[in-house]
Parts: C-alpha cells; sequence; structure tokens
C-alpha cells in the first residue's frame, strides 16, 4: 500500500517541487538524495538518520548572544566567550581583546536553508561570522556575448569563515549575494560596532598605527602627519583573518598595505607545468630506471674452464666491494664456468682497456642522444607555452598559485606599483593574509603627496617583483629539478637492487 501511495503522488510532488526550485536547490546535496531516492522509490532517506559529529555551541551561549548588549553581566560573557571557543577553532584567531569585544556586541542569528543574508548590490549593514552551516557566495553578472544576466558561484562559506567585512570597511554596497545552503547559524555585528572593533581610533591623541608607519624606514620623508584619523577612504587600521584576500591584483589595487603584525602571503597565478627533460616524467619503471650496457666479454686467456657448455654464458660483474666476500667463500662455492680470477698483467690491462673503450662509445651515444632530444624537447615545450601565453583567458584552465614573498611586520605591499608605474609596467600579484593587522593607505591620496626624491629612494630601496615570463621559467626549471631528483633516486635504487642481485649469485 505505501509503495502504491508513492507511485500515485510521486508525480505530483516532483511537479510541485519542479515549480519551487531555484538555484540555491541545485546545490543542496540533502535534497538532490531525497529526490533520488524518491524517483528509485525508497520510502526514506539514510542521510536524515546520519549522526551530526560537528561540534555546535551551547544553548546557554546561544541565549547570552541573543540579549541586549546591556543586559549581559561578566560571568555570561566568560560563557559565552568559551563555548565559542570550544566549537568554532576559527574564532580563537581573534586576538584576545577582539574576542572579548565581539562576545560584547554580537547577537546571535539562526537562518533557514535557502534564506539569503546579504544580496549584491544592497548597503552593507553588517560583519557576520558562521558558526555552523554552510553558504553559497554568487555574484550577478553579464554576459558580454548575449548581454543576458547570468549568476556564477564563486565560494562555498562554512563554519568559521567570515564575510561583509570589506564592504563595511571601504563604505561601498554589497559586491556578492550569499545564501543559505542549509541551515546556518551566525554571529552579527553591526556597522558601528564592527567599526569601534577592528578600525577603533581615539579622539584627540595620535592612533598607535599612526605612529607605528613612522617608524617604517621606507616610508621616511613621505608627510605621515596629512594622512587623517577619521576617514576610513583615505586611511585605516583593521585586523584579517587567515585566508582572507586582501588585493586581487597589485595593479590595479587602490590600498598600500603596511603589515603591523602577523603575516601575509604574496602570491602569483601561473599555468601548471610539466617535466621537459629527455626520460624525466617522474614515473620509471625498473626496466627505464637502470642504464643497461652491452655485456663484457670474458678474458682471451684459454683454460679448461673455457671449453665447458657454460663458458659461453655471461659472467656476474665482481667489484671491490664484494672480493673479500668472495675469498672467504671460495672453498664452499662452486665457481664451475667462472673465468679465473687470477690473469696475468697483461690480459688485465688489455680487458680494463677495451671495457674501458666500450663504455665511453656507449656513453658518447646515449649522451648525443639525450643532447638532441632534449633541444627538440625544450623547443616543443617552449612552442606550446608560447601557444598557451596566447590563449584566452578562459581557457587557460591549468592555473596554479605560486608564493613568491611571504611578508611580516614592517613589510609593505603595493609601493612597488606606486614607485616604479611611470617606468613601465609591473608584475601584478594578489596578497592572502595568513592573520595579520594592517594599515591600509589609499593609493591615490599616497601618490599625491609622493614627491620625486621619495620615489627615487623607494626604488632605490624595494625590489621589483621579476616579471611573469621569469617567474614562470623559475617554476618550469623547479619542476624539471624535482623530476630530475626523484629519477636519480629510482636509478639509485634500481642500482643498490642491482648488486644485490650480483652478490646473491655467490651464495
Amino acid at each position: 500500500m505505501v509503495q502504491v501511495l508513492l507511485k500515485a503522488t510521486k508525480n505530483n510532488r516532483q511537479g510541485q517541487r519542479n515549480d519551487l526550485l531555484s538555484w540555491a536547490h541545485y546545490h543542496d546535496d540533502e535534497s538532490t538524495a531525497r529526490r533520488a531516492y524518491d524517483m528509485f522509490g525508497i520510502s526514506f532517506d539514510p542521510s536524515v538518520f546520519k549522526a551530526n559529529r560537528e561540534k555546535l555551541i551551547s544553548n546557554e551561549a546561544k541565549q547570552i548572544l541573543s540579549l541586549d548588549q546591556g543586559d549581559r553581566t561578566e560571568e555570561q560573557l566568560k560563557t559565552a566567550l568559551l563555548s565559542l571557543n570550544q566549537a568554532v577553532d576559527a574564532f580563537g584567531e581573534f586576538p584576545i581583546k577582539m574576542q572579548r569585544s565581539l562576545v560584547r556586541v554580537a547577537r546571535y542569528e539562526r537562518f533557514e536553508a535557502k534564506r539569503v543574508i546579504i544580496r549584491q548590490g544592497h548597503t552593507a549593514d553588517n560583519f557576520y561570522f558562521i558558526l555552523s552551516g554552510t553558504a553559497v557566495v554568487t555574484i550577478l553578472e553579464t554576459d558580454k556575448q548575449t548581454g543576458d544576466q547570468i549568476v556564477r558561484t564563486v565560494a562555498l562559506l562554512k563554519k568559521g569563515n567570515s564575510f561583509g567585512e570589506l564592504a563595511l570597511m571601504h563604505g561601498a554596497r554589497r559586491s556578492a549575494t550569499v545564501t543559505c545552503k542549509n541551515d546556518v547559524e551566525l554571529l552579527a555585528v553591526g556597522r558601528e560596532d564592527f567599526i569601534d572593533i577592528f578600525m577603533h581610533v581615539e579622539r584627540d591623541r595620535e592612533p598607535e598605527h599612526i605612529m607605528f608607519l613612522r617608524s617604517i624606514d621606507i616610508l621616511h620623508g613621505w608627510p605621515i602627519e596629512k594622512l587623517p584619523y577619521d576617514n576610513p577612504k583615505i586611511c585605516l587600521f583593521t585586523y584579517f583573518r587567515r585566508g582572507v584576500l586582501l588585493c586581487k591584483d597589485s595593479n590595479h589595487a587602490e590600498w598600500i598595505y603596511v603589515i603591523r603584525s602577523g603575516a601575509c602571503r604574496v602570491l602569483k597565478d601561473l599555468h601548471a607545468t610539466k617535466p621537459i627533460a629527455s626520460g624525466v616524467d617522474g614515473h620509471l619503471s625498473p626496466r627505464e630506471a637502470v642504464t643497461k650496457f652491452p655485456p663484457i666479454h670474458p678474458s682471451r686467456s684459454t683454460s679448461s674452464d673455457s671449453s665447458s657448455p657454460d663458458s659461453d654464458s655471461p659472467k656476474p660483474f665482481i667489484t671491490n666491494r664484494n672480493k673479500a666476500a668472495i675469498r672467504s667463500r671460495r672453498q664452499l662455492i662452486p665457481c664451475k664456468g667462472l673465468p679465473p680470477i687470477r690473469q696475468n698483467t697483461e690480459e688485465l690491462l688489455f680487458s680494463a682497456t677495451e671495457h674501458k673503450k666500450i663504455l665511453e662509445e656507449e656513453f658518447n651515444k646515449r649522451h648525443l642522444e639525450k643532447l638532441v632530444l632534449k633541444k627538440v624537447t625544450i623547443r616543443e615545450a617552449n612552442d606550446e607555452n608560447q601557444e598557451h601565453m596566447n590563449m584566452p583567458k578562459k581557457r587557460r584552465l591549468d592555473k596554479v598559485f605560486v608564493q613568491i614573498q611571504k611578508l611580516g611586520p614592517k613589510d609593505t605591499f603595493g609601493l612597488e606599483h606606486a614607485a616604479f608605474s611611470v617606468m613601465g609596467r609591473t608584475t601584478g600579484c594578489s596578497l592572502v593574509s595568513d592573520g595579520a593587522e594592517c594599515v591600509l593607505i589609499n593609493k591615490t591620496f599616497f601618490l599625491q603627496h609622493l614627491t620625486d626624491d621619495v620615489a627615487k629612494r623607494i626604488r632605490r630601496t624595494i625590489q621589483p617583483i621579476p616579471t611573469e615570463e621569469s617567474l614562470q621559467q623559475k617554476l618550469q626549471d623547479k619542476t624539471n629539478w624535482e623530476a630530475f631528483k626523484s629519477k636519480t633516486v629510482a636509478q639509485y635504487f634500481m642500482y643498490k637492487r642491482q648488486l644485490q642481485d650480483y652478490d646473491s649469485l655467490f651464495y
């Protein structure tokens, strides 16, 4: 009876769902799984009964964070702070002072699946920190070819991620839409509280970040006193959590970044490389791992053993390493078919000379082959790289991000473009926070007050980032070197195994 009812109502239920489906439904794995189970006639979804092992903040902490700011006691704030640190590891990345301030002013909010948290183009009012659940970040764009509006998914935000801070810092509108993929729990911080916590400035007193800028050697001579204290569009000081993208392209950045504490990474997008050296592919078979030479001819001396049937078979090569072991076991091991150990001096010299000649001929032959093949391979690789560089950006799907710098306290980012842009185009890079307090100076304001003498001193002090072609070549060299090391290690172990095989002939 249950199966009959399921089949009778399946078409009606699917029709209703199709009317309600939006783009967010297609990102919901749970809904997709349930529809699949319904299509195959199963009356339940096993994922519903799966245990939820995710750490959540306590109900007491939720109640505390739902209270008004003035109604929270110190004991309640300590309880909420402890629960947040135990349940969300990323919350502990904030400085202790910021953690206490966030617990004091943040409010607990919960959104059901498919609810829109912020919408692209709207005014920024809150900063959000995800306590549980997953949210989808989408951008509404216009297709340049057709002119149609398309929605592009750019990121998935999970527990410990935050969003909304950049629009609050720069006083801009929302640049993307964030929608709940499933039930999401959040900490929300209002605009005024966010500015007080992350961009705090005391009145009638020079801020600490302005005093810090005076200690930066590379900024000596630039009029720091002209920076306004209360204009976040000119200068601001804030903390960026780990993984936050501060700048996508330094050539088009609006800010100059000065690291006060913590660290940041400078990344450059390059296209992936493959080893182009001859015979270096990182995966060697045992047969390819060791170069094999022609068999060594036995000595020209004649003896009674040489007339045996086994005299024409290849003889094991005896090294200095196992001569002592051979002598100690000579009375116990039958050596039928082996060439005599002791030979005349002339015969030994002739055999060594002939063997050396064979090795040199084989080496020269293979060396020349490798040189020719390497030249051809490098030329083909260069042609392929040139074709790749001429591709449209949409077809470059094999991009990789390479870290080229690690910035620490008192380091700057963005000065290179400000100082060298008059001399030509600089290499554009991205800046990602590893948990850092940064002072941001508007680049336009900086250039307006930059004198020629200070610009010349900056150009003599800082070292520009290499060109993209140079970085691409270094990445190619590193790839070749890593593949060469892998091949060398494989050859070494195969050589050791061959030595063990030779030694086993005498046991």
